[in-house]
């Protein structure tokens, strides 16, 4: 299925194949190395630490991403019967160590209202910004903790369980379980009738050559613009508002009451604020001056 076309312009097609979409966050990707010399996936992709009791169970865990030189905090769990343990500080600590030493300026997080803000801000992290997009008057908090200043290491207690890396798909499964326990415990009701649904749009050419693309997902009564992007051969164009007018169709068919996204001042900042998207925070951690901006652009009542 696609949009139609009118005036001999490419269509926006909305159920792209799998070459397709990689395709297009190829290209998306490759334009961002370019404009950071080929820095933006710096340092590494993934880390993935767990926390094991004396029987070798696991117990907790930690799952991190970098970008631009900013570790991102993605999954961060410990069973219940071992919180305000300062598990959770400990994961974090050897999470942050570990960035330090691979070069991150900064450890960042998204945290949702019902989980950790407090306890994010209780280990050296700083509030910077409130995104309130979500229905039932959820909240996302995105806090940022500077990684200059290493932390003091405490002593080695042989009572505690330890931390460790490990990249397996199953410690991975089992620590992303227990978060996903979180939700269902929290939002669960609220998730059955705004569930999370990933959207995928592509244009091609008349040669079939793919010449932008968005990506994202919406969930909780939101659609987040995880990534857009078009050809340099075809911008200023209007095909990045194309992708965006489709992108915002879908999410008002899904009873979205706001689209989310996130934009680096390197990035098509100024096409963003043009689309109607307002900043509601940003992050300067990143090197040469580089800032990310925090965007929403609310639905009017009658949109909806």
């Amino acid at each position: 299925m696609k949009s139609t076309s009118t005036n001999n312009r490419f269509a926006v097609i909305d159920n792209p194949t799998d070459e397709e979409m990689k395709e297009f966050e190829k290209r998306f990707d490759s334009y961002n190395m370019e404009q950071t010399n080929g820095e933006y996936n710096s340092p590494e992709e993934w880390l993935s630490l767990v926390l094991r009791d004396k029987n070798g169970n696991i117990v907790g865990g930690i799952q991190t991403s970098t970008l631009f030189w900013a570790q991102y905090l993605e999954v961060l769990w410990v069973d219940e019967r071992f919180r305000r343990l300062g598990y959770g500080r400990d994961l974090i600590e050897e999470a942050e160590r570990l960035a330090r030493e691979n070069g991150c300026l900064a450890s960042q997080t998204y945290t949702f209202s019902w989980q950790g803000g407090n306890f994010y801000q209780a280990v050296g992290y700083k509030l910077i910004a409130t995104y309130d997009g979500y229905v039932e008057e959820i909240k996302e908090y995105i806090l940022s903790k500077p990684l200059h200043k290493p932390v003091e290491s405490r002593r080695s207690d042989p009572i505690r369980f330890k931390v460790s890396k490990d990249n397996s798909e199953e410690s991975k499964k089992i620590v992303q379980k227990g978060l996903g326990k979180n939700f269902d415990d929290n939002v669960a009701d609220i998730l059955k009738r705004y569930p999370h649904l990933s959207i995928g749009l592509i244009i091609k050419n008349q040669d079939g050559k793919v010449i932008g693309g968005l990506s994202g997902y919406s969930s909780l009564g939101t659609m987040n613009i995880a990534s857009i992007w078009v050809d340099e051969k075809y911008r200023n164009k209007g095909y990045g508002k194309d992708l965006m007018v489709y992108a915002e169709k879908v999410a008002k068919e899904r009873e979205c009451i706001s689209l989310q996204s996130a934009c680096f001042t390197f990035q098509n900042l100024d096409f963003m604020f043009n689309y109607g998207f307002e900043p509601y925070g940003l992050s300067d951690v990143y090197p040469k001056g580089e800032k990310e901006y925090y965007l929403i652009k609310r639905f009017k009542k009658d949109q909806i």
